[in-house]
């Protein structure tokens, strides 16, 4: 008999999780924390975001991870663990202190140079770190060429039909103004200057 109230607790919060995606007009339901952002809703945040949010604050600077950009590995050595694609306006809802006291920055990457590796990420499926969500993964499968890719890119009416590695960089690094909100944006041929900034960090 649990497990049976346990499958229909399941299926329950999988449809609300459906049914909130389809309202909000997004795919990855990680989205919709941005999307109440976008709307200057409240939407209380999780125990995991909210211990992420904690691991932040101990490291003393915010990092925007911006995909394709070589976050990852920079995601793991200031916090010990790889952090969402959240938006600098992301954070300055839900953390205004940490962007407001702590150094914050990101990388930059040549814009062409990031499309053509997201293009192959997509080919693929994903990378060794990640898989491409199967709800885009579906929509992806006729872009065949770059050509496609591009169209579509160009044709879309909402940023959330977008895959994180699609949308562009300064989506993640500006305000609802449009002006960038990080206080340091480094090119990503320019790796060795980050280590400045976190000087009891291991290298």
């Amino acid at each position: 008999m649990s497990s049976a109230f346990s499958t229909l607790r399941e299926q329950i919060t999988e449809t609300r999780k459906k049914t909130m995606e389809q309202l909000c007009g997004i795919t990855l339901h990680g989205d919709l924390q941005e999307r109440y952002v976008d709307w200057r809703l409240p939407l209380p945040l999780s125990r995991k975001r909210q211990q992420r949010l904690d691991i932040i604050r101990n490291a003393g600077v915010l990092f925007i991870h911006v995909p394709k950009n070589a976050g990852t590995a920079i995601s793991k050595e200031l916090y010990g663990c790889s952090m969402r694609h959240e938006s600098i306006r992301y954070y300055q809802r839900h953390a205004p202190d940490v962007v407001r006291t702590m150094p914050s920055f990101a990388l930059w990457r040549d814009p062409v140079e990031r499309f053509l590796s997201s293009y192959d990420f997509i080919r693929n499926g994903g990378g060794s770190h990640v898989s491409l969500h199967p709800g885009f993964a579906e929509h992806y499968a006729d872009l065949t060429t770059l050509d496609r890719m591009i169209e579509y890119v160009d044709g879309t009416t909402s940023i959330y039909q977008l895959d994180h590695v699609l949308r562009p960089q300064h989506w993640y690094l500006t305000d609802r103004h449009g002006d960038i909100a990080v206080k340091m944006l480094f090119d990503l041929r320019a790796l060795l200057e980050i280590r400045n900034l976190t000087p009891n960090q291991p290298h």
